[in-house]
């Protein structure tokens, strides 16, 4: 006779088979769904005269229309690989978190607004973390052309003085997000080609630098720098992100790519040093 524990745990096994059935089918994972989900829910948000949430809560100039590419496949393709959607959870996606960001408290963005903006993504990826991507789109789907020196310019004269505490308005993450992109962003070309993520060639440097649209790839650069450690809120001044390319004889540790500033007589060093003490200021 079949013990009461294997028939429990048959049907327990049957149970949760059943479950993900039913959640697989709570997508409609064909083509066709995909893009009545994408022209239902998604492209209204990408309507001209449509008020939208994102200049609200991070940095000026990014919007959906960035990453939009030639097919909804694509499009998400590029959001995933740019950090911006997080497929295992996406309930976690940096997309999300930028809308949960913004105030309602406006004649235009209104808490309905949000709403159904956050409903309208969370769904969109969640499908796709249903289903999976609907296309290969090689190593950049995003297709974003390498940038060039004169990319991603200042927006100030004076690199110090554009994010003093008087400027950064607190201690808001558009604050410090808008000083990292002034005080290190525009700079990065010291770190190239090795920390830079298109790059594949120097296999040993990680690549933590992203590319792509200055703003967009500015905060990703500033979400991985964060994620690795790179900034000691404790010891500012001892942050990898500071001594890795200084001069050993200045303070600064061992670097494979030799040193990048030369303390004293370098903005950018300068630059970097208030933002990183205002950055431990504001997370202490």
């Amino acid at each position: 006779m079949v013990s009461r524990h294997v028939v429990l745990l048959g049907l327990f096994g049957l149970l949760l088979l059943l479950d993900c059935r039913l959640d697989q089918s709570s997508h409609d994972c064909s083509m066709e769904g995909r893009v009545a989900l994408y022209e239902q829910r998604i492209e209204p948000l990408f309507l001209e005269d449509r008020p939208k949430s994102c200049n609200q809560c991070h940095l000026s100039g990014i919007d959906l229309e960035m990453f939009l590419k030639a097919t909804p496949c694509q499009t998400m393709a590029c959001l995933d690989h740019r950090g911006l959607v997080d497929l295992k959870v996406p309930e976690q996606s940096l997309l999300l978190a930028w809308v949960d960001r913004a105030d309602p408290a406006s004649p235009l963005i209104t808490a309905e607004v949000l709403a159904e903006e956050r409903e309208a993504i969370h769904q969109w990826i969640d499908m796709t973390a249903s289903c999976g991507h609907c296309g290969d789109f090689g190593d950049d789907p995003c297709g974003d052309e390498k940038p060039q020196s004169d990319d991603c310019a200042s927006n100030s004269e004076d690199p110090v003085l554009s994010f003093s505490p008087s400027e950064l308005h607190g201690c808001t993450d558009l604050a410090l997000e808008k000083g990292f992109y002034e005080a290190f962003y525009v700079n990065r070309f010291r770190c190239f080609p090795c920390h830079f993520s298109d790059v594949s060639e120097i296999e040993e440097a990680p690549k933590w630098l992203q590319v792509g649209a200055c703003e967009p790839a500015s905060l990703a650069t500033l979400r991985e720098v964060e994620a690795r450690g790179y900034v000691d809120t404790e010891h500012p001044m001892e942050s990898l992100l500071l001594t890795k390319p200084l001069d050993e004889e200045q303070g600064g540790v061992e670097h494979g790519g030799g040193p990048k500033f030369n303390v004293g007589a370098d903005p950018f060093y300068d630059a970097l040093t208030v933002w990183l003490k205002r950055y431990a200021e504001c997370r202490d």
